[in-house]
C-alpha cells in the first residue's frame, strides 16, 4: 500500500511517531478516519498511518476505501483538528482549555518529567488527557487556585493549577494553606523565606517576559521552580537562590517535615 504513495505530501516522523505509539498503548480504534485510493490505485490519504502500523510492527484495522474519485481529496484535512480542550468541553467539562493544558502538565510531570515539554517529543494525545484526567479527578478543584497564584506572581495559570495538585497529592493530611497563602499574598515573609524567594523569582521572569515578548514561558521551568521553592518550605529550609535550567532533572515531590503540619 505504501508503494502506492506516490502523490502525497511529505511524511512527518513525529506524527508516525505518535500514532505508533498510540498503536502500541491499544489506543487505536476504528473509526470513519481511514486509508483511501483514488481510480488509479495511487494512496491518496493515510500515509501516516500505515507508515505507523510498519512502525509498531502491529496489525491495526483501519477503513479503506477504493475507487476514490481524485477531485475530493483537494478537501482533506482542512477542517479544525479537535484538540484536548475540544474534546473536554465536549464531555461538558468547565474551563476546556485551561483544564486540558494543566491535565497535560500533570501527565508530563508524571511519565515525561525530564525532558522538554515543548515540541513534538511533548506531544500529548487527546486519549491521555482523558485517561489522566479520570485518574486524576481532584484537578478539577485546583483550577482557580491556579489562576490565584498566576494573578498574584506572574506564573504560568496551568503550571501553577498542576504544581499546586503535585504537591497536594504528596502531602494528604498536611494543612498546605500557610505555604498557598504566602505566595499569593507574600506579607510577613521574612528573607530567605521559600515564599518570598519564590515571588520575587517570578516577578523577576515576568519582568524579563515583558521586555522579551517574543520569549516563550516555560511551564516545566515554572512547575520545577514551584516544587524547587515549595519542597525547601516543606523541609523548614531557608531558601538563597531558586534557578532552574532545562537540562536539570525535575525535583521530586516532598513530604511535609513534622513540624510543618
Amino acid at each position: 500500500m505504501l508503494e502506492a504513495n506516490t502523490s502525497n505530501r511529505s511524511l512527518s516522523k513525529a506524527t508516525v511517531q505518535a500514532y505508533a505509539e498510540a498503536m502500541r498503548r491499544g489506543e487505536w480504534q476504528v473509526t470513519h478516519q481511514g486509508i483511501a485510493f483514488d481510480n488509479e490505485g495511487v494512496l491518496r490519504d493515510g500515509q501516516h498511518r500505515l507508515a505507523a502500523i510498519v512502525e509498531a510492527d502491529q496489525s491495526i484495522e483501519l477503513m479503506v476505501f477504493t475507487e476514490v474519485e481524485p477531485e475530493t481529496f483537494d478537501v482533506l484535512d482542512t477542517g479544525k483538528r479537535r484538540n484536548a480542550a475540544d474534546v473536554l468541553a465536549i464531555e461538558g467539562e468547565k474551563s476546556a482549555t485551561l483544564l486540558a493544558a494543566v491535565v497535560r502538565s500533570v501527565f508530563l510531570y508524571y511519565n515525561r518529567p525530564d525532558t522538554s515539554w515543548t515540541g513534538g517529543s511533548a506531544a500529548v494525545t487527546n486519549h491521555q488527557i482523558v485517561q489522566t484526567l479520570d485518574e486524576h479527578p481532584k484537578l478539577r478543584e485546583f483550577l482557580g487556585l491556579g489562576e490565584r497564584i498566576a494573578s498574584s506572581t506572574g506564573m504560568i495559570k496551568s503550571s501553577a493549577a498542576a504544581a499546586s495538585y503535585l504537591v497536594t497529592e504528596a502531602n494528604p493530611r498536611a494543612d498546605l494553606t500557610p505555604w498557598t497563602d504566602g505566595i499569593i499574598d507574600g506579607a510577613g515573609l521574612r528573607k530567605g523565606d521559600p515564599r518570598l524567594m519564590f515571588r520575587n523569582t517570578m516577578f523577576r521572569m515576568a519582568r524579563r517576559q515583558a521586555g522579551q515578548p517574543q520569549r516563550r514561558r516555560d511551564t516545566r521551568e515554572h512547575v520545577a521552580l514551584y516544587l524547587k521553592a515549595f519542597n525547601a518550605w516543606a523541609g523548614n529550609d531557608a531558601l538563597a537562590h531558586l534557578r532552574f535550567v532545562a537540562r536539570d532533572p525535575m525535583p521530586a515531590l516532598a513530604v511535609v517535615s513534622r513540624s510543618r503540619r
